[in-house]
């Protein structure tokens, strides 16, 4: 458990570390960032992914990453049905977003603007990061191995939903309500750098950890109220400061939801293959 607990410390620390780095090669990532992910893709073809469910926890960011890439390759009728309406809906709420933001627009009271705040704190880097070292500290510590598993899995979840909406925002490059260019301003991937409103990126936090906490609970119909009840207040908070459009909010929301919902499959599976592999031996 010591070792756990070392391990994700370390990965704590690399990402923090690519957190600071993203942002001091900002001016760089318009031509670092698409040759990384097409080589990224392009590795994915010589990857030995028979061997994730056996991978220490380490190893298990290499093989769920491509794993998440690969995913809609081997997508079932049932899992693209799914898929295509969440895209449908989304793209029918685009039409939607100016009308719904209008409210917005005038909804600064004081306890609007704290709430506002108050919603861009809990879906950032800083208190997102903090609940997974927080878990996996208290896990450690008390000898709680749920709670260890939760903090590793959350934070494993968190590292691949920034990397994918960090991809996404940088191939839309949609222009932020806050900037009054409208809803269907859409630089694309060559321009508009510094335009990065879809999809929202505290949403898809803030789901992603409300999911993970819901499932480590076993699905308790309770723990999934408050878990996504807050996150949803992530969400509207976003848009209260006018950084977001509705269809950023429940994009970002699918998103996390359905990365964290990966990640963790992927984890239990690899749990319970390492546990046969010892009673083997």
């Amino acid at each position: 458990m010591r070792r756990q607990f070392l391990v994700g410390i370390q990965v704590c620390l690399y990402i923090s570390w690519v957190v600071i780095t993203t942002n001091l090669i900002a001016p760089l990532r318009k031509w670092l960032l698409w040759p990384m992910a097409l080589l990224g893709w392009q590795q994915t073809a010589h990857a030995q992914v028979s061997k994730s469910d056996t991978a220490n926890y380490l190893q298990s960011y290499w093989y769920n990453g491509i794993g998440l890439l690969k995913r809609p390759l081997h997508f079932n009728a049932e899992q693209w049905i799914t898929a295509s309406g969440s895209l449908v809906f989304v793209g029918s709420m685009i039409a939607l977003d100016e009308p719904i933001n209008i409210p917005l627009q005038t909804w600064n009271s004081p306890g609007a603007v704290q709430f506002g705040k108050a919603g861009d704190a809990a879906g950032g880097l800083p208190v997102q990061l903090g609940i997974s070292g927080s878990a996996i500290l208290l896990g450690s510590v008390a000898k709680q191995p749920g709670l260890l598993q939760f903090g590793l899995d959350n934070l494993q979840a968190q590292a691949m939903t920034g990397g994918v909406t960090l991809l996404i925002k940088n191939l839309f490059h949609r222009a932020r309500p806050e900037t009054g260019n409208g809803a269907f301003r859409w630089y694309g991937p060559i321009n508009g750098w510094g335009n990065e409103s879809f999809y929202s990126g505290h949403t898809a936090m803030a789901f992603s950890t409300a999911n993970m906490i819901f499932l480590h609970s076993k699905k308790k119909w309770w723990v999934g109220v408050l878990s996504f009840g807050a996150a949803t207040a992530v969400g509207i908070s976003r848009m209260q400061q006018q950084k977001h459009w509705s269809s950023d909010v429940v994009m970002g929301a699918i998103m996390g939801t359905a990365i964290s919902s990966w990640v963790y499959k992927q984890q239990e599976k690899r749990r319970t293959a390492r546990k046969q592999l010892k009673l083997a031996y």
